[in-house]
């Protein structure tokens, strides 16, 4: 009898561990947001951490994004503040200021959010990528830029089963951004008009 409970035991740690041994990783995941998420429209809430592990600054807004190489990055609060990337120019636009900053899209990006989730180069060719322990119910991956160049030291990206749902950017000065997707919606058909963008009449434009 015990002997064939053994055996028992036996066959479930192994069915078990092909279980493990089939199911996907963080990277897998994000490879294949990067690869079949051709639109994505959600709500997301920011939050700034600092050094000392205090909250900052919090924000909630909408994102959009259109492959290839467009996307909308909208503050609602507390400060209105407008991103919009139309595939050659990223505009800024401050509401409260009324200042708009324009700048060439391939140059303002680098490792930011937006530019992290919309790339289409491999993510290897400009980071060390890295597995990472699940947590919130999410599969994790851990980039760290090869170049220590750019503002952030480490990015940490969260993934459910569906795509994309977190993301914990650590800069130079010990900070942490912390952004949570919600209501997140792939592949659904997104309006080209909110990928344009035009100054409003008497707002100052810095750049070109």
């Amino acid at each position: 009898m015990i002997k064939q409970v053994g055996y028992v035991v036996t066959l479930a740690m192994l069915a078990l561990g092909a279980v493990v041994a089939q199911a996907d990783t963080g990277t897998q995941r994000l490879d294949k947001f990067m690869k079949k998420a051709k639109t994505v429209e959600a709500t997301f809430t920011q939050e700034v951490v600092s050094e000392q592990g205090k909250i900052i600054q919090t924000a909630i807004g909408k994102f959009y994004l259109k492959r290839p190489g467009k996307f909308r990055w909208e503050y609602q609060s507390p400060n209105p503040q407008l991103i919009v990337g139309d595939g050659k120019k990223l505009w800024v636009y401050d509401k409260e200021l009324e200042q708009v900053t324009v700048k060439p899209m391939k140059k303002a990006l680098g490792s930011s959010p937006a530019g992290i989730l919309m790339r289409q180069r491999d993510l290897n060719d400009d980071f060390i990528v890295l597995e990472r322990s699940p947590r919130e119910g999410m599969l994790w991956v851990d980039l760290r830029p090869k170049k220590k160049s750019g503002d952030f030291k480490r990015i940490l990206i969260g993934l459910d089963d569906i795509g994309v749902q977190a993301m914990d950017l650590y800069d130079q000065f010990g900070q942490i951004t912390m952004i949570r997707f919600q209501e997140s919606n792939y592949n659904k058909s997104l309006k080209n008009s909110l990928f344009k963008f035009t100054p409003p009449p008497g707002a100052d434009v810095i750049g070109n």
